[in-house]
């Protein structure tokens, strides 16, 4: 995280980016119908119930203060970067099951839904990482060639 930034204000560009995709998402899942329930995040005529948006967004205020929290060099500095991932993905595995129970939005038995649960989950948790990974490669070019530039500078006055 760019220490320059304050941690709500990184919280609140977690928030954007991880509640807009789950919209999207539970909107193409709804769309599909293959694996949801009526009596979860769907109500009446397949539409995504207002209770549902809200439980959304408390998950990904949920997840968007894990990844704040995990990736910021504030609070986790001595900390590899790996097992601050690998944190992440099981915490955040874990909330989302515990969401996913708690309001019904997979059926508990239905092992088939699960497994179409973990695939995507792992889908879109790889990409988020491989974002985080390329952003964080670039932002370290940009620093070092800030680096350098700083040094070349330095030396010639």
């Amino acid at each position: 995280m760019d220490k320059e930034k304050k941690p709500v204000t990184v919280f609140c560009q977690n928030l954007a980016t991880t509640f807009s995709p789950a919209i999207m998402a539970v909107t193409l899942a709804g769309m599909s119908r293959d694996y949801i329930v009526e009596e979860g995040l769907f109500r009446l005529g397949g539409g995504l119930a207002f209770e549902g948006i809200i439980q959304l967004f408390i998950w990904s205020c949920v997840i968007s203060a894990l990844i704040t929290v995990l990736t910021s060099d504030i609070w986790f500095s001595k900390i590899m970067f790996l097992w601050r991932v690998v944190a992440l993905m099981l915490l955040s595995i874990a909330a989302s099951v515990a969401f996913a129970v708690t309001f019904n939005w997979i059926p508990v038995g239905d092992w088939e839904a699960w497994a179409v649960f973990l695939v995507i989950f792992v889908v879109c948790f790889g990409g988020g990482l491989v974002t985080l990974v390329a952003k964080t490669k670039f932002e370290d070019i940009r620093y070092n060639k800030l680096l350098n530039d700083y040094k070349r500078r330095a030396n010639n006055d």
